[in-house]
């Protein structure tokens, strides 16, 4: 890693190292290509569909029959580029494109654990221009999708984990505003899942992949697609998809093996009485205590360190199983009754580093206590016996010996039944009644421990029988406890108590029977929709038709998250379950909206796409959202074009409906010295916080606009340069920095320690320092992003070689602006922690005879790293300077065999040269997961055979 290089490469760089080595080969080819034999591309618009080809609707309009390099940049992933990827789901293929890149924003099972601040287990989400989840409308077959009933903290997502990878045809990308078309949330575009349909026959595949590395990551995909007609006019279909993957851990890859900065807080807990002592004790390692390799004495004194990396894993367990089921049947040659049925089934486990206690109340007479260590604590205290310490408790920071993992059970189901078919002159409608849903139930299955009995089992509060007894009073609130004095004992039982000491591993039976639990969550999410429309042509102008379509919607989404009550924060125990929360969230809306487009060709040369449509939120008022967007062609080989849009999107229901969530912060001295007695390098309180929820949220707003020009010098060369600038304005969100200003501002309640309500807003400050906060959720200020993005494709002429095709694409990003509230400085994040500014892929074809292969080149450009001090001084490194991440490139290679009429074997290699992903010491798991991939080579064979 170079820790001070310049953050931004050129475009130069970019197309030297993703364009020159891969195009080289096809340069020497001569003749042209034979009509039909051109392999798809990748995100790369498709050429006018011929008269002669049914009219289709493509993403960006309703009216069918448009050509596809219209006014609006599109992109397509094809079924040919999901095969030939070699992925096992879907997020997989989605993360390569240069659009779902920046912030963190796209995220897949790589990201996920068992913490509130990780994503769900299990799951996964597309966000474009990185502007979130929830900004990007997520369409199946051109409909809404039920939203996954666990939030990612409180913000609902559309889970593409829950759409079978064997059942998509292909994925179409909007990357920019669409909300006049297709939904008033579409802030940053649309990502359509196509599903396969009209297939005829039997397809059969199968794949098997691990890593080259030493470690097991296999997985295994096996589904099988049939169709076929009943009579005239009943066709139907079914696809059947199973897929399994092992876990992958940090543990298993040595760039992340080892925490940069292991926790402080180790199965060996540190002690101190909070009265007599000054500095921290703990079981030293001359002392049989803690391992010489992990003790250590800091501002607080001793500790003995855990490397937490060891524990967590970097992509869960996975097993799925789900199909689609299409039916359609002619009722007459102008009426056609469809329907398809997807269900997927989702089993998961991941796993998180074990949980911390903090300040728990530990009884001095505990009989577990080492001797070495009462003397310890004598010396420190300048006590004349440990007997001093006596009905006084002493307290523990410590760890948990256990990773905190659970399991996860997800059923998705989506019916649409719907009727199209043909009305007067060329008009035609397309009506349908869709039902979706999603059931979750996740499972604790370690490292989950109950706050209140592990207090009362370190105080002697517990008799082996279960019973309880005063020996303690305990204030789980602030933990802390006052002497009482009775005991087990004295009532003819014997007390069981929990040993601290020995690294925890020793523990009486019965012990962990009371402390663990499962703490069962159960999520349900609802869609009902109904929508319809109808298109053809209004009239004819001298430069052709003028075509319309109108339609109008009404759905209603319920949300029921409900975690183990275990699991809910209240006010006498703010921490239920040590390290270890789950969002809750009730919530119902009905929405309804009528939508109109209409299409001019104003001249041969010039057309418009003219578009509005008027939602009516419930609870959130209503918004009319225009869309203007325009091409025109001077020249054959020209084309330029452009669009404008508005955009409007209530809270997610997880959001509106939230309830406490338990969550964790580490205050950031730099960004808010006051939190921190006013010393920006200061090392800010690690919080065991919450975020609360906010009955007053108002509606985020955008526009969006955007243009471009479309390039074809020849029929076998395209290049698209499209500029696009989104400004999203009222977030509803959680900026923690800026919660923590505009509280001691005087905006929320600032307190004393231990004097702030579960579920209160505000902030608690002892000496100077936040020492807790419940942060809510609130509308904060903008973000605004703008870029460009450069398409090119390029289908060499077959020669003696065979047939080779060249893509590209390079999005490079000028600026992404935020600003939490007018209190609040603009962020600059372009470039900036986890926000890549040039993001590039490039990918080679050829085809001779029955072979195929590619080879394909992605690069992320470095950025501004962001390390806290705690880790620069545990690397040793300097304060108050910027470090950098390395920029990141890898190559793909794929090699296939037709041994049959569409039938073929394929060996695919992802990141063929094993490269490391680059150090980011900003990351808990030293790298990035969601802009570089930790797992390194990786090959799939498959075999896909058709009968």
């Amino acid at each position: 890693m170079s820790y001070n290089s310049p953050l931004h490469r050129g475009a130069l760089r970019v197309a030297t190292i993703l364009l020159a080595g891969v195009a080289t080969p096809a340069l020497a080819q001569a003749s042209a290509p034979p009509a039909g034999d051109q392999p798809a591309d990748v995100t790369t618009p498709a050429t006018p569909p011929s008269e002669e080809s049914e009219a289709i609707v493509v993403t960006g309009s309703r009216i069918q029959g448009l050509p596809e390099d219209g006014p609006v940049q599109t992109l397509s992933v094809t079924r040919e580029d999901i095969v030939q990827s070699g992925a096992g789901t879907i997020i997989e293929v989605l993360q390569d494109l240069p659009v779902t890149s920046g912030g963190g924003q796209t995220f897949s099972t790589a990201t996920a654990g068992a913490l509130s601040s990780d994503t769900p287990v299990g799951a996964s989400a597309i966000s474009l221009r990185g502007l979130g989840a929830s900004s990007t409308l997520t369409l199946i077959n051109g409909r809404r999708a039920q939203i996954s009933a666990f939030a990612r903290g409180q913000e609902s997502f559309i889970d593409a984990s829950s759409i079978p990878l064997a059942a998509i045809e292909r994925v179409e990308v909007l990357p920019s505003g669409a909300s006049a078309i297709y939904g008033a949330d579409a802030v940053a575009g649309v990502v359509n899942f196509v599903l396969r349909e009209d297939f005829e026959g039997l397809e059969l595949s199968g794949s098997y992949g691990n890593s080259t590395a030493g470690t097991d990551e296999g997985r295994f995909n096996i589904s099988g697609v049939f169709g076929t007609k009943l009579g005239e006019r009943n066709s139907v279909m079914l696809v059947v998809d199973y897929f399994r993957r092992n876990p992958f851990f940090l543990r298993d890859r040595a760039i992340s093996r080892d925490s940069l900065a292991p926790s402080q807080q180790g199965f060996f807990p540190s002690f101190n009485d909070l009265f007599l002592q000054v500095n921290d004790q703990t079981e030293e390692p001359q002392d049989g205590g803690c391992p010489a390799e992990d003790f250590g004495v800091g501002n607080l004194g001793e500790f003995c360190e855990v490397n937490n990396n060891a524990f967590v894993s970097a992509n869960d367990r996975l097993e799925t199983l789900g199909g689609l089921f299409t039916h359609k049947f002619e009722i007459s040659d102008s009426l056609t009754w469809y329907n398809d049925v997807i269900y997927q089934r989702v089993r998961s486990r991941g796993v998180s580093s074990p949980a911390n206690f903090s300040r728990a109340p530990i009884d001095p007479e505990n009989p577990f206590w080492p001797a070495a260590l009462q003397q310890d604590i004598v010396d420190e205290g300048g006590a004349g016996d440990f007997s001093d310490f006596f009905g006084f408790p002493i307290f523990a920071w410590g760890k948990v010996p256990e990773p905190r993992g659970v399991e996860v059970d997800s059923d998705s189901y989506r019916l649409t039944s719907g009727l199209k078919g043909d009305l007067a002159a060329d008009w035609k409608f397309d009506v349908a009644f869709l039902y979706g849903g999603n059931d979750r139930v996740q499972r604790g299955t370690s490292g989950l421990y109950r706050s209140g009995v592990f207090f009362d089992l370190n105080l002697g509060n517990i008799c082996t029988d279960g019973s309880r007894v005063n020996r303690w009073a305990v204030n789980a609130a602030r933990p802390s406890a006052s002497f009482r004095g009775d005991t087990c004992e004295d009532a003819g039982k014997t007390t069981l108590w929990y040993n601290p000491f020995g690294g925890q591993a020793q523990q009486s039976d019965g012990v962990l029977d009371l402390l663990e639990t499962n703490a069962e969550r159960r999520g349900k999410s609802r869609l009902y929709a109904l929508d319809g429309f109808v298109n053809g042509t209004l009239f004819d102008l001298p430069a052709g038709p003028v075509k319309a379509a109108f339609g109008g919607e009404f759905r209603r989404e319920t949300l029921n998250d409900v975690p183990s009550g275990l699991a809910v924060a209240t006010p006498t125990n703010p921490d239920p379950i040590l390290g270890f929360s789950s969002t809750s969230a009730n919530a119902t809306r009905n929405n309804w909206a009528v939508f109109g487009e209409v299409f001019v060709p104003v001249t041969e040369t010039f057309e418009l796409q003219l578009a509005g449509r008027f939602d009516e939120f419930q609870g959130f008022g209503s918004k009319f959202n225009p869309k203007v967007a325009g091409r025109w062609q001077p020249a054959d080989w020209l084309a330029v074009r452009g669009n404008f849009s508005t955009s409007f999107r209530a809270p997610s229901l997880a959001q509106s409906g939230a309830g406490v969530l338990l969550s964790s912060y580490r205050v950031d001295c730099r960004a808010v010295p006051q939190a921190c007695n006013n010393n920006a390098n200061a090392t800010g309180q690690a919080l065991l916080s919450e975020d609360v929820g906010n009955i007053n949220l108002e509606a985020e707003t955008a526009r969006s606009f955007g243009g471009g020009v479309v390039f074809q010098p020849t029929r076998d060369i395209e290049l698209l340069v499209d500029y696009w600038n989104i400004r999203h304005e009222n977030l509803v969100g959680i900026d923690e920095d800026d919660f923590i200003r505009r509280a001691l501002g005087g905006e929320f309640p600032v307190v004393g320690a231990g004097l702030l309500p579960t579920g209160s807003p505000g902030l608690e400050v002892t000496n100077g320092f936040v020492s807790d906060a419940h942060f809510q959720i609130t509308n904060l200020g903008f973000q605004k992003t703008d870029g460009i993005d450069v398409a090119y494709t390029h289908r060499f002429p077959e020669g003696p070689l065979g047939l080779f095709t060249l893509t590209a694409d390079v999005t490079h990003i000028f600026n992404f602006d935020r600003q939490a509230s007018p209190s609040s400085p603009v962020e600059q994040l372009a470039g900036d922690y986890l926000f890549p500014d040039w993001i590039g892929a490039a990918r080679l074809r050829w085809r001779k005879d029955d072979w195929r292969a590619s080879v394909a080149g992605f690069y992320t450009s470095g950025y501004r790293d962001d390390p806290t001090n705690r880790t620069l001084d545990a690397l040793g490194l300097p304060r108050g300077q910027d470090y950098f991440v390395d920029d990141y490139i890898t190559f793909d290679l794929t090699v296939s065999y037709d041994f049959a009429e569409d039938s073929f074997i394929q060996l695919a290699v992802r990141n063929v040269l094993d490269e490391d992903p680059p150090l980011v010491l900003g990351s808990s798991s030293n790298v990035d997961l969601f802009n570089h991939d930790l797992i390194g080579r990786y090959a799939t064979l498959s075999i896909v055979t058709r009968f």
